[in-house]
Order: structure tokens, then C-alpha cells, then sequence
């Protein structure tokens, strides 16, 4: 079978995201899987936000939960995210749901950044990941901050958890 040079390349580059997946699995690491549109809502209902609320969303991703939390409860929220594809992708979301003013997506790896002003803080992210994120959760949230894990927990007291489409969220307050 002969490619055309265009299909080459494609295949080329599905190959290529394929293995950097695989990669990403084999150590552990978190990829970019998007939550469901109905885990999101009933995530974000189970955190119990209020209008007050700063919703920090570790590992953004393409911005969904951001503006999920920003559209139903008016919060604001703020992304952190390393992948600049990802945080150009959510800033278009962003954009195009009129959001600029109540959204922020930072393109930066979290355990760098300063959550103390976080209230609410969501995470998607692998269980490596999360084990080495709760000494700095402790460290920066304040008592009461709700934070809500899909899929993978931490070492904290669980307050609830609820099934959330093919997995559990894990709610914990500080």
C-alpha cells in the first residue's frame, strides 16, 4: 500500500501522539483525558459553590471545568496548566463563551504556583501525581477549601464520595 505524503504525515503524527501517550502511562503521569460533561456538573454540584467561591482547577486541561463552574455558579476560576496547546485551546473556549472576565488560565506547571487563594480546587490527574500534591494542598489551602479528585485520592479525611460516570469523585475539605 502506498501513502500519499499527507497521509504519511498524519499517520507519522498519530503515531508519534500514540507513543507520547503510552509514555505518559508507563510512568504514571497524567495525559489529557477530558471529564464528561455530566461528571463536570455533578462534580461541581457536589462541591456545594457559591457565587464567593475561587474554583482553582489543577492540570486545566482544555478548560471545560473552567467554564462549567464559571457559566452555572458565576465564580471565578483560574487553570493551571503546562501544556501551552491545551491553555490556547481553553482560552478559546473561554473566548467563545464570553467568560474572559470570571476565567484565567495560567500556563504553568501547579506545584510551582500559589493555591492559597484557591476555595474549591478540582483535579484529574493520577494517583502519582496526587500523592506528591498533598504536602503542598496542606501547606496553601486554607481550613475549608473543598477539593474534589476524579478518579484518584489523596490521603486526606474523604467527606464524600459519589459515583461520577465510570469512576468515583473523592470530596475532602481541609
Amino acid at each position: 500500500m502506498h501513502l500519499t505524503p499527507s497521509l504519511t504525515a498524519i499517520a507519522g503524527l498519530g503515531a508519534a501522539v500514540l507513543l507520547y501517550f503510552l509514555y505518559r502511562l508507563a510512568r504514571k503521569e497524567a495525559v489529557f483525558v477530558p471529564l464528561p460533561q455530566r461528571t463536570i456538573d455533578e462534580m461541581l454540584r457536589m462541591a456545594e459553590i457559591s457565587k464567593d467561591d475561587v474554583l482553582y482547577d489543577l492540570g486545566s486541561g482544555d478548560g471545560r471545568v473552567l467554564v462549567a463552574a464559571a457559566r452555572q455558579y458565576a465564580v471565578r476560576a483560574v487553570g493551571i496548566e503546562k501544556s501551552w496547546v491545551l491553555v490556547w485551546l481553553s482560552k478559546r473556549r473561554i473566548a467563545r463563551n464570553g467568560l474572559k472576565d470570571k476565567v484565567q488560565v495560567v500556563n504553568a506547571d501547579f506545584f510551582n504556583q500559589d493555591l492559597s487563594e484557591a476555595t474549591v480546587v478540582t483535579a484529574y490527574l493520577s494517583q502519582k501525581i496526587n500523592n506528591r500534591l498533598e504536602a503542598k494542598l496542606r501547606k496553601e489551602l486554607k481550613e475549608g477549601t473543598r477539593i474534589l479528585s476524579a478518579d484518584h485520592t489523596f490521603n486526606f479525611t474523604e467527606k464524600a464520595k459519589m459515583k461520577t460516570g465510570h469512576f468515583w469523585t473523592h470530596l475532602y475539605i481541609m
